[in-house]
């Protein structure tokens, strides 16, 4: 109704809502007119409209030309869904008559007639009405009913009365979630609930018994597997059950027709052409390009912020948008082009987006969980603006934060879709009660999550069968060093009991935590099935950790290519001189001994430590064991400080650290002790032939969906679980939960007894259930530093006066000794300064130091061949100049470098620094 005019009589008592030209301009409040009528459309409630403003206020389609990652996952055309709720449902009355747009809309697409005793006439002859809500089964109408999806379609389809799905196979609470009369629905589905069941369900139920036509649905499968999986269930096609990303791909085509899909190589290929990297041996210099691209396109973040979080793609953000255009100027797109692509065509094209939206009215979404911020994004464009989305996910299972996905898209689910209904599947068929409790235990820890409750289904009838194992959660903890060995005894043991080697899964947090596993494997004849190589061991600790072991094992022949890797791990800042001076191809310790003379007395000291680094460490190898050898090259002379340092620089830990690659090293060494031929041996172990058939050798990350007869979680340490670099302890205890909760039998956790992790103690419940925290302790102003890592005897800062010294790291958990003596634990993202101060707006850079600096930059472009911010901005040159880092924790410290700088110039700056003063 117009404003002024006269409300029908009928409706005088609803609830009105007003839309004028003060609404349409403030965002906020037409986002909440919006809501308000979508949930009015969603419940069929009766309200008032009261239009104050032009006729033609949302004529014009919506089109934007910004860049997707500008927006975010709740970003939707407003005009376009309030033009949709304000007559969809609703009888427009501003020229004074009730009119119901849907009879004069159906007399055009179904050669009806308007009027008579319902909506239209049909052709023969009988009335029907056209609805134009939420597409349920309505009572009570003695005319036939037919949904305005149909009839937009040409279809006179009438809809059905209400007929419950098929119950064959499904739960009461799976029952209830495929019943669900509403489009939009959240269906938490924990571990082993049955949730791929009641997807196909759903699905079969909207089509059969619903009977929604197929070309209106669209199922979305978390992989290409599930997807075939789903379709061979249903006998759907490809038009109704994609993936996410053939789903992108099909509008992407739609949008740009004639496209291919190019491979990696291709998309190096044109990476190489747009930006320049030193290349340097054992290194992959454009990988960091490729998640930087994912970081961008998945994850919608500016490629600003990527370039400046990271110190590994310098030129990363003005080459984004020129990788792009040069794609599609060839005619192709790599794999991440196609949702990110497919969010730009629906976004600047409304017609294209209006043919996509009818062919997913209805859309039913797998694994919501693992949605990143653009592929919830493109779902809701596409499902706009109905947004009847059944989402079918578990929050406990949210482990890919790091490519963006949240717990927040579940927790928050009804802010994406309003007036989703809400279900909960409560039974885990998959796994023993004894791990559904632990597990329940353990994700009591988390705090952001929804509350839900879980229960094993009831045991097997032969409830005595010799096969079942006595203990179905099984925690041993054990030396760290024969952890390796234990998992094999006790792989060994599963398959004299009748398991086969497919039934049985190792998973652990990090790739490279595997190397022992499949090392003591290979010893026992037992195949894998797993994805290390020999570039496992091609990582910058490791090769200073195996050139070390070269020098040691041969003081009379050492080769110059280790006594340069040696020198640079751990850090002396020598390298530039070894370069120099180290010319000869082969040496011994006593020419190594002579450089000193040719050096200054600071220059000298610090080789001379070196040479005798390498004659203490060549005595014990003269022993000829590993494990002691490798003690000391860790432990004493600072390979794992040396790994610690570059670790700092990582922002997460979604790979294995360097800390992780030293430990799987050390753990290897008690499989295999004999120093002289260890490092081919474990070279041989990394590169055996992975079989099918054989033992699965994985990290958790890559299991979601799967399951074993009998998962061990090898290595739940400190350290590990919760990963030390990780800031998110919550997804860390997530990440364990999926890990347990992958076996039908058995899970067995292995855990270095000297130092377990802390969910082991969790899974019982015997774990303290809140940190210490101190009442008044600072939490306003507090600035996240996310890419800086802390470390026990680290000094820091925190916002309010307050600094100390940190006493314990536990996740990410810090643990702070004031200067007053009290002492506080908050989370690292509260720290505001590391190690040194940083710089106070009046210092100043050393001018002699800058322009030493700049001298060497300049130097190191012309060898390497590449621009100059390559290696140093302007500002970090002065960042170093005005702190002077004199070791490279001080270093990594300053803005602009990371692991990849200090790894590549680290010894170069440390130099100049130590020489300018």
């Amino acid at each position: 109704m117009r404003a002024g005019m006269e409300v029908p009589r009928q409706w005088a008592e609803h609830s009105r809502l007003v839309l004028d030209k003060a609404t349409l301009a403030d965002p906020a409040e037409l986002a909440a007119v919006i809501d308000r009528l979508h949930r009015v459309w969603m419940g069929r409630e009766p309200i008032v409209l009261i239009w104050d403003a032009p006729d033609d206020a949302l004529a014009m389609a919506e089109s934007i030309t910004d860049a997707p990652w500008t927006l975010d996952a709740k970003f939707l055309f407003p005009h376009e869904r309030l033009r949709f709720l304000a007559f969809t449902n609703n009888y427009d009355g501003r020229d004074g008559e009730l009119r119901w747009w849907w009879s004069h809309k159906a007399s055009r697409r179904l050669d009806a007639i308007e009027g008579g005793p319902a909506d239209v006439i049909l052709e023969d002859g009988s009335p029907a009405w056209i609805d134009g809500g939420p597409r349920r089964p309505l009572e009570g109408i003695d005319q036939t009913v037919i949904h305005g999806e149909s009839a937009d379609m040409g279809l006179a389809a009438p809809v059905p009365p209400i007929v419950p799905p098929s119950a064959e196979r499904l739960a009461d609470d799976q029952l209830a979630a495929v019943a669900e009369p509403r489009g939009a629905a959240r269906v938490i589905a924990p571990a082993g609930s049955g949730k791929t069941r009641t997807l196909a369900a759903r699905l079969r139920h909207l089509v059969s018994q619903r009977q929604i036509e197929p070309l209106s649905i669209t199922a979305v499968a978390y992989n290409t597997r599930a997807a075939e999986e789903l379709r061979q269930r249903l006998g759907a096609d490809r038009a109704t059950v994609r993936t996410i990303h053939s789903l992108g791909w099909a509008i992407l085509n739609d949008a740009h027709p004639g496209l291919a899909l190019i491979g990696e190589p291709q998309v190096r290929s044109i990476i190489s052409g747009l930006v320049s990297v030193p290349r340097r041996a054992n290194s992959d210099p454009i990988g960091p390009y490729l998640e930087g691209l994912d970081q961008v396109r998945a994850g919608l973040t500016d490629p600003e912020l990527v370039e400046a979080e990271r110190d590994d793609v310098p030129g990363f953000a003005s080459m984004f948008e020129d990788y792009r255009k040069r794609m599609y100027g060839r005619g192709r797109v790599d794999h991440g082009e196609q949702v990110y692509g497919a969010i730009e065509a629906l976004l600047r094209d409304p017609e294209l987006r209006a043919r996509w939206q009818a062919r997913c009215r209805h859309v039913l979404v797998d694994e919501f969980q693992d949605l990143t911020p653009a592929y919830l994004l493109l779902i809701r464009l596409v499902a706009s603006p109905q947004l009847q989305v059944f989402g079918v996910g578990d929050d406990d299972q949210v482990i890919y934060g790091y490519a963006g996905a949240d717990p927040g898209f579940l927790i928050d689910y009804d802010a994406y879709f309003p007036g989703a209904e809400l279900h909960a599947l409560e039974t885990n068929y998959r796994c023993p009660p004894a791990v559904v409790e632990g597990a329940a235990h353990l994700l009591s820890y988390n705090h952001r999550r929804i509350d839900k409750s879980i229960r094993a289904a009831p045991p097997p009838v032969d409830i005595d069968h010799p096969r079942r194992p006595s203990a179905p959660l099984d925690l041993r903890l054990e030396d760290g060093n024969r952890l390796a060995e234990s998992a094999a005894d006790l792989i060994a043991e599963m398959l004299d009991g009748e398991c086969a080697t497919t039934d049985i899964a190792v998973l652990t947090r990090v790739n490279s935590a595997l190397i022992p596993v499949k090392a003591a494997l290979i010893e026992h004849d037992i195949p894998t099935s797993d994805l290390l190589t020999h570039q496992s061991l091609q990582r910058t600790t490791l090769r200073a950790l195996f050139s070390w072991l070269r020098l040691v094992q041969g003081p009379d022949q050492m080769d110059r290519h280790d006594v340069l890797e040696a020198v640079r791990r751990p850090a002396r800042g020598l390298t530039g001189l070894a370069r120099e001076l180290v010319t000869a191809r082969r040496l011994d310790l006593e020419k190594l001994a002579l450089i000193t003379e040719r050096l200054e007395p600071k220059q000298a000291d610090r080789w001379a430590r070196f040479v005798d680094d390498l004659a203490m460490a060549s005595q014990i190898a003269a022993g000829g064991d590993a494990v002691s050898t490798l003690a000391v090259l860790v432990d004493e002379i600072g390979l794992a400080g040396s790994a610690r340092t570059l670790d700092a620089g990582r922002s997460n830990a979604s790979r294995s650290s360097h800390l992780d690659d030293l430990i799987a090293v050390r753990r290897a060494a008690a499989i295999h002790p004999r120093l002289d031929d260890f490092e081919s041996w474990l070279r041989d172990v990394t590169a055996h032939h992975p079989q099918p058939d054989g033992v699965t050798l994985s990290s958790i990350h890559r299991v979601k969906g799967m399951e074993w007869r009998r998962v061990i979680v090898f290595g739940a340490d400190r350290g590990a679980m919760p990963h030390e670099l990780s800031t998110d302890t919550e997804e860390e205890r997530r990440v364990f939960h999926v890990s347990i909760t992958r076996a039908t039998d058995q899970t067995v956790v292995l855990a270095d007894a000297a130092r377990p992790s802390r969910f082991t103690k969790e899974l019982d419940g015997s774990a303290p259930r809140k940190e210490a925290v101190v009442a008044d302790a600072p939490r306003s102003g507090l600035r996240t530093r996310s890419s800086r890592h802390v470390f026990t005897g680290d000094q820091v800062t925190l916002s309010g006066g307050y600094a100390g010294t940190v006493v314990a790291v536990n996740g990410s958990a810090i643990s702070v000794r004031l200067d007053s003596g009290a002492e506080l634990i908050v989370p690292a993202a509260d720290i505001h300064t590391v190690g040194l101060p940083e710089p106070a707006p009046s210092d100043s850079p050393d001018a002699q130091l800058v322009e030493a600096l700049k001298v060497w930059r300049r130097e190191t472009c012309q060898r390497l061949g590449v621009p100059a911010y390559v290696v140093l901005h302007d500002a970090t040159i002065e960042a170093i100049a005005a702190r002077r880092p004199a070791s490279e924790r001080a270093l990594i410290s300053v803005p602009g470098i990371g692991a990849s700088k200090l790894e590549q110039y680290g010894d170069d700056i440390l130099e100049l620094v130590a020489a300018s003063g």
